[in-house]
């Protein structure tokens, strides 16, 4: 057996280094909406896998390719359809506003009485996590009839 040997660790620290481990706040603007699709996308597939099984049917999925036998490809088909019904008939974009207002908003308290540009854009934070995109008169009940919905 080897005895342990120390080992002389050092410290490296280089300026130039530290600016690329600052989060890039552009970056991460633009990278939340595609994930949270992603996410959305993710949710329905484990659904419906999860409801194949319950029914039976053979599921096997990457991203967004479903497959199964052609014999149950009517079943998974139907599946599909009826997850993503349920899925998006969730208040998603209200609960995704109201987690991110109790995380992330300021609270009263915090706010000034003065009329500074701090104070104004913690108020416009405030406001814009408590707005919900208008939503349009599509009935999501027509995905369950929709031949081209998920091919």
């Amino acid at each position: 057996m080897n005895p342990p040997q120390p080992q002389k660790l050092s410290y490296y620290s280089d300026k130039k280094l530290f600016n690329f481990r600052k989060p890039n706040v552009v970056k991460q603007k633009n990278a939340f909406p595609p994930n949270f699709i992603h996410s959305l996308d993710s949710s329905h597939m484990m659904l419906t896998s999860l409801h194949c099984e319950r029914a039976g049917v053979t599921f096997v999925s990457v991203h967004d390719c479903y497959w199964t036998h052609p014999s149950t490809i009517h079943i998974m088909n139907k599946i599909c359809r009826e997850q993503f019904v349920a899925l998006h008939s969730e208040p998603i974009l209200e609960d995704l506003s109201i987690s991110m207002y109790n995380n992330y908003s300021f609270e009263e308290s915090e706010l000034s009485d003065e009329s500074s540009l701090a104070d104004y854009q913690k108020k416009k934070l405030n406001k814009l996590l408590r707005t919900l995109p208008a939503t349009g008169d599509f009935d999501i009940n027509n995905v369950l009839d929709s031949v081209y919905f998920f091919s």
